[in-house]
Order: structure tokens, then sequence, then C-alpha cells
């Protein structure tokens, strides 16, 4: 054999060798994408809220797409801490995950109050187009500086008012109703405009203030007042819609920073599906929980158009209120993306 066909063949080996262990790098690398890990991630309603289903819904898809590498446990009706107290804990890296709606979340990205001026969504279809466009993916980016990360949005749907005093047909039935609202200054600014007395209470205490009659009412979706079986203290119903409630899913930075590429974008696509899917089963129970309501006793009554105007008028100093401190640019993207969607519909 010359030496010639010897060098040749060496080479052939050695590279033989060098790209079997290459191979055998990338193999170990691929491994190592996803790691074992164990999420909490922590809400605040029940189970069968459709936070709830879409919380199991999203620890599920992650299951699959990680062949139960990653799992996701959800703690229903705030057990590891009201929406305040869970977002601390994430932000601190003491919990892995935890759903906080808009309002509570403007704790931290201050322009997340956006969305609790009074009464500028008409249907789920205006919200979602600022949830899911510019302006919505912008603010879950700021959290980043907040040592928190924004996942996706879901939502707790329009909000509406239920007391144990009477019908609220008209503006002057605010007068005087102690109304349990979301800890968020613009929320109290609301009742307080509509006549109100506004006492902001951590979910978790709303159902005995309302049983001990310490308040007279509160404002929530339907849903929310469905499955806390407010129905079973409050007597009346009234479909006020004053603000559209989104909730941002909030991941660790410092969990976030430990994981790979492969693992963000298992948690991103999976929060999306798990939107998808939340967004479906909210609105098809949405439709139907009036119904259950009534029949558990409660009296039902929309908002005529001229009184709906009325309260409308008096809410709009609210926006003016906190316009510049939300920026005028936020507030005219927002208003725009909403007009946009009301010139296409039929």
């Amino acid at each position: 054999m010359s030496n010639t066909t010897t060098s040749r063949k060496l080479c052939n080996l050695a590279l033989a060798a060098i790209t079997g262990l290459i191979a055998l790098g990338s193999t170990s690398v691929h491994a190592q994408d996803i790691q074992e890990r164990k999420i909490k991630f922590s809400y605040p309603v029940t189970k069968d809220n459709p936070m709830g289903l879409a919380i199991d819904k999203f620890a599920q898809i992650v299951s699959d797409k990680t062949a139960g590498k990653m799992k996701v446990t959800g703690y229903a009706n705030a057990t590891l801490g009201n929406e305040i107290q869970s977002m601390s804990s994430v932000q601190g890296g003491m919990l892995e995950m935890a759903v906080v709606s808009t309002a509570g979340a403007a704790g931290n990205v201050k322009e997340l109050a956006i969305f609790d001026l009074p009464f500028i969504f008409n249907n789920e279809k205006e919200a979602d187009a600022v949830v899911d466009g510019e302006v919505g993916q912008a603010l879950l980016a700021k959290f980043a500086n907040k040592n928190l990360i924004g996942l996706c949005y879901m939502d707790y749907g329009f909000r509406q008012v239920t007391n144990s005093k009477h019908p609220i047909t008209r503006l002057e039935d605010f007068n005087g109703l102690k109304l349990r609202t979301l800890q968020n200054r613009v929320y109290i600014d609301i009742f307080t405009a509509l006549g109100a007395t506004p006492l902001p209470l951590p979910y978790p205490e709303t159902y005995t203030a309302l049983e001990t009659k310490a308040i007279d009412g509160q404002e929530s979706a339907y849903q929310v007042t469905k499955s806390s079986s407010y129905q079973d203290i409050q007597r009346y119903l009234t479909e006020t819609r004053h603000v559209y409630l989104p909730a941002v899913i909030l991941v660790s930075k410092k969990l976030w920073d430990k994981m790979s590429p492969a693992e963000h974008e298992v948690l991103q696509s999976s929060c999306k599906e798990a939107q998808t899917y939340h967004r479906e089963v909210s609105r098809k129970m949405e439709a139907e929980v009036v119904n259950d309501l009534v029949k558990a006793g409660m009296q039902f009554n929309t908002i005529e158009p001229a009184e709906h105007a009325r309260m409308v008028e008096v809410t709009a100093p609210v926006i003016e209120k906190y316009k510049p401190e939300l920026g005028a640019d936020l507030v005219n993207k927002t208003m725009e993306t909403i007009n946009q969607v009301r010139k296409s519909a039929p």
C-alpha cells in the first residue's frame, strides 16, 4: 500500500471520528434543550372557571410538547396568594408562573391601565385587536424590566355589577352603593364618578364581605360571579360592561434566564394555543352563564341606551385624567385600533 493511500485512509478515519464527535456533541446539546422542570402556576379563580380550564390546557400542551419533562401544576383559588402577592412571588423567583389581571399588573407596567379606562370597548373583537396587536405586544415587552416575562394574554371578559339592594337601571341607582372593586385607582375613580362608594378588596375577601353585608355589591365578569357563587348571596345582576379585563400570563425572569431557547418556544407557543382555547371556551360559556345565574335566583337587567350614554358621559373625565399619565400616543393608538375594527364591521 502506498504512502499516499495510507495517508488518505488515515485522513478519512480522522474525519469520520471528528464527524462522529460533532454528531455526538450535537445530540448531547439537543438532549439538554429541554430540562426536567416543575412549574407552579398560581391563579385566583376556581378550576371550573374558563381561566382554570385554560391553565389546565396550557399544562397539558406543555407536557405534550416536552414528553412530560416540563410539568406545570395550576394552583386555583389564590392558594399561593392573591394577584398582587403571586405577582410579587413570581417577580422574586419564589414562584414560577401566575396569571394577573391587567388591572393588578398595572402596578408594574403602568401603561396596562389603558385597559381600565371605562366603556372604551364595545365587544370582544375590539379588545382582541388591541391585545393581539402592536399595543398589547409592546406592553408585554415592558415586563422584562420588572424581572418578569409577559408570555401572552387571556381575559376575564366584560365586567358587570351585582348588588343586594336594588336593580341598577339608571345612573342614580349607583348612589350610596358600597361596591367592591379591584385594588386599582382607575376603578375607584370610575365608581366614584358613577356615584357609588368603591371599596377595593382582594378577590379572596370579597365573598365574606358580601355575605356579612359589609359591602352591598361587587363588579366582575359573569363567569367570575358564577364560579365565586355570588349568586347565592347577591340578588341583582346588571349588565354594565363598564370595563373589559384582560389578564397577563407571567413567568419568573429568574426561571426564564435559566431556560434554553427551545424551552422559551415551548412556553410561548403553548400559551398562544391555550389563549385560543380560552377564548373559545370562555365565550361559549359566557353565552350560557346569564341563564344559569337567573335560574339560581338572580334578577337580571340590561341598561337602556340613554342611561348607558349618561354613564359614559360621567366617566369620560376619568379617561382624560389618565391620558397624560398613560401617554397620549398610547391612548390614541388604542382608540385608532378600536376604530379600525368598527369601520371594518359589517
